[in-house]
């Protein structure tokens, strides 16, 4: 039923795990649902205000209720009158929308002990403006952590995956972000940064303003101040805190769309990027698992733009582009096998 798929997709929007598949299904649904439009801006302005954790016992019960009472309410006998029948399809639409915002909300609370975490799981990405006014677009698998402090004496992020800041500019109160074993610092600028935790390097490009990064080289603390145009790779010596830096350039011209930005945009963009490292970028796009039958395709390399393409749209596109692997996905095991023609 629409309204009960409406409410579905509203509850993982708010909880920041729609896929942009299930944003566009939404904006569509939401053009037949005038009156419910209204209750998800409500319950959208509720969500954002401070809530308390629950135990696991509680947050067990309220997944208990929604798996196994709900559906019991939504399936009425056929012989109870029409009115009746609509009145109880309603009220286990709205007490399986309340049950699983409440989940959400309660077992996944935005602040915990002073402590705020944006976070955008696998399959999904967000968008946030922070106290100050600053616009961070997190990617799929990333977090973002700040605390109460934050924007009082200083703004100070921990970043864990990739994220693309605009900093609002405020020049006597230092913006820092720390990821893995470096520190970025800005006073105002537009850049990207990509530092997950399963990735031995740290990228930094900027497109406008100025970073200055800190890290640790062979004798000492090493300080890199990043123009506009400019990326600089943290090579992370194996086994250790210790980098060494690459600078590339990110454009020949002004009007050149940026590879390390696209993906904010709701674009997949790669240059001469080797199938291993895309391939990564797939999982956590999609949420799925990537399996090579033959280790040499993770050699081959790809450079272009797909913008806004569901999985299977995406990987006909590699696959015709190549002409050197064919790919199968289950479903149900959300497993994407890449294999030899």
């Amino acid at each position: 039923m629409p309204i009960q798929r409406y409410w579905i997709l509203t509850a993982r929007k708010l909880n920041g795990e729609a896929t942009p598949e299930e944003l566009s299904e939404l904006a569509a649904l939401s053009a037949q649902q005038e009156e419910e439009q209204r209750t998800a801006a409500a319950l959208e302005q509720i969500w954002q205000q401070e809530t308390p954790g629950i135990s696991v016992t509680e947050e067990q019960r309220l997944l208990a209720l929604l798996e196994t009472h709900i559906p019991e309410l939504a399936e009425t006998p056929s012989n109870v009158p029409f009115p009746r029948r609509r009145y109880l399809t309603l009220t286990a639409t709205v007490l399986t929308l309340l049950i699983t915002i409440g989940y959400f909300f309660f077992a996944h609370p935005h602040k915990k002990n002073g402590i705020h975490e944006i976070v955008a799981s696998r399959g999904t990405r967000s968008q946030v403006t922070l106290p100050d006014g600053t616009l961070v677009w997190l990617n799929a698998g990333s977090k973002l952590v700040y605390n109460d402090e934050y924007g009082v004496h200083r703004r100070f992020l921990q970043l864990e995956g990739e994220a693309c800041f605009d900093v609002a500019r405020q020049a006597d109160i230092p913006f820092e972000i720390q990821v893995k074993d470096a520190t970025i610092k800005v006073l105002g600028t537009v850049f990207n940064v990509r530092a997950y935790r399963d990735e031995p390097n740290i990228e930094t490009s900027l497109i406008s303003g100025s970073v200055q990064l800190e890290y640790q080289q062979e004798d000492a603390l090493h300080k890199a101040l990043v123009k506009p145009g400019q990326k600089i790779t943290l090579i992370r010596r194996e086994g250790t805190a210790i980098f060494t830096a690459r600078w590339d350039s990110l454009w020949h011209n002004q009007q050149q769309a940026v590879t390390e930005i696209a993906w904010k945009d709701n674009t997949l963009s790669f240059d001469k990027e080797k199938f291993s490292s895309l391939a990564t970028r797939l999982e956590r796009w999609y949420n799925i698992t990537v399996v090579f039958e033959q280790p040499q395709l993770k050699a081959l390399e790809f450079s272009g733009s797909i913008k806004g393409e569901q999985m299977n749209e995406v990987m006909t596109v590699l696959s015709r582009s190549s002409g050197q692997f064919s790919w199968h996905y289950n479903q149900a095991s959300r497993v994407l096998k890449i294999s030899t023609k």
